[in-house]
């Protein structure tokens, strides 16, 4: 159970996968069948990802079963509230259920590899054909919903992507190191908003162009109230109008030329504000930008010089020059005469492991070409312990001075056979 807990949140992930892919299915078909109401859109699929999310803490054997019960209770729910208004209104809930009978079988593969590179091409396919058909009328208003779940699912299948490219790096000897893919994972995710942004530069063009006449408005605004501060037109002081009236004297009297004087002052004064505030605006602006280019080439640097002391890159050849003679020797030994097997009890503890490493690649030849760490890791036959010994012991034998004692080499013989 802890064990579930600990990658639970990696599992929560990979389902919001498969809900994302597939939302295009309920957008499009929620938009045809129920365009009053859009909650019906949303909130089917995220219910099936919670009660597939769910599932995901049972044994094994309950998995499929809790599964369908949650398609039972979709259907009574479409039966129940959803024939009476439409009875086509049911497909609604089949992506509910492919989503709720996908999700068990791919639990028990491994995080980031539960779902094949198909289904994923597949979703990115759905996503484009969906946007393509939200300019058609009778799927008109869906965009605002797609654009969003399309960048999601493309964000998380950058991340599978890189994730799987990392392990592949690994040439099969675990998980890269935590730095490199802290470093990696932030990077993909700086390249994907910068993609994103250039992407979507028109509407972000809008939005600079409707914050751009909003803080115009505020600024016409504020200078409007601090005019309304000056004297009136109608009288000097604010209050000439009604001294007028007092004694008797309605007649409007020309403002002064000392407040004509302000006023221009005043309005040349608000303009140079203006004009100071958007220099300190862009300058904030170019600075922030800088910034960031500094930050992301630093990070970039810093990841290269992480990677070079984090990383050891296990990759040996395993044809060097005395391999290479020895194979010349053996073939034509093979040519004019038949081999003799080598006496085990002849050998000395490293030349008994290289000779069973020797015995490996004439099983298997075709491992010939790749390092041994490799070929063993990739070997069917072996179980992950068998193949680690038979690893770490024939690189100390071919690659360390350490001396290998007759009974290391006896016990890895008995390890690979057993």
């Amino acid at each position: 159970m802890k064990d579930r807990l600990r990658i639970l949140p990696m599992k929560m992930l990979a389902a919001l996968c498969l809900v994302l892919g597939g939302m295009p299915l309920w957008i499009l078909t929620g938009r045809f069948l129920a365009s009053d109401a859009p909650v019906l859109w949303l909130v089917p699929p995220f219910l099936a990802w919670v009660w597939g999310c769910a599932g995901y803490l049972l044994p094994m054997k309950g998995r499929l079963p809790f599964a369908l019960v949650g398609c039972a209770l979709f259907l009574a729910w479409g039966i129940v509230f959803q024939w009476s208004l439409d009875p086509r209104r049911l497909l609604l809930i089949v992506p509910c259920v492919a989503a709720l009978l996908l999700l068990p079988p791919a639990w028990k593969r491994p995080v980031w590899d539960e779902w094949p590179i198909g289904m994923w091409l597949g979703g990115v396919i759905l996503h484009l054909f969906a946007q393509a058909a939200s300019g058609w009328p009778v799927f008109s208003g869906t965009l605002p919903f797609l654009l969003p779940c399309f960048a999601v699912y493309m964000f998380l299948y950058v991340l599978c992507q890189n994730r799987h490219g990392l392990s592949d790096g690994m040439h099969g000897a675990g998980k890269a190191p935590a730095a490199i893919r802290q470093r990696n994972t932030a990077l993909a995710a700086a390249f994907f908003l910068i993609a994103l942004t250039a992407a979507s530069w028109k509407r972000l063009a809008v939005w600079v162009e409707t914050a751009w006449d909003f803080t115009k408005k505020a600024i016409a605004a504020i200078a409007a109230f601090l005019m309304r501060l000056l004297p009136a037109q109608g009288g000097v002081g604010g209050g000439g109008g009604d001294m007028g009236d007092m004694f008797g004297m309605g007649e409007e009297t020309e403002p002064s030329a000392l407040a004509l004087f302000f006023e221009k002052v005043f309005q040349i004064a608000a303009l140079i504000i203006v004009f100071i505030l958007a220099f300190f605006a862009v300058r904030a602006l170019a600075k922030g930008c800088k910034r960031l280019l500094q930050r992301l080439l630093a990070s970039l640097r810093r990841y290269a010089a992480d990677a070079g002391e984090d990383y050891v890159d296990e990759t040996e050849s395993t044809v060097n020059w005395d391999e290479r003679t020895q194979t010349i020797r053996d073939q034509v030994r093979n040519v004019f005469r038949r081999e003799k097997p080598e006496k085990w009890e002849s050998l000395n503890g490293r030349d008994r492991v290289r000779y069973l490493y020797r015995q490996f690649l004439r099983r298997r030849p075709e491992a010939k070409n790749k390092t041994a760490r490799e070929a063993l890791a990739e070997e069917k036959a072996y179980t992950q312990t068998q193949a680690r010994a038979f690893t770490d012991l024939y690189e100390q034998a071919r690659y360390s001075g350490r001396d290998i004692s007759e009974g290391e080499a006896d016990k890895l013989r008995q390890t690979i056979k057993g």
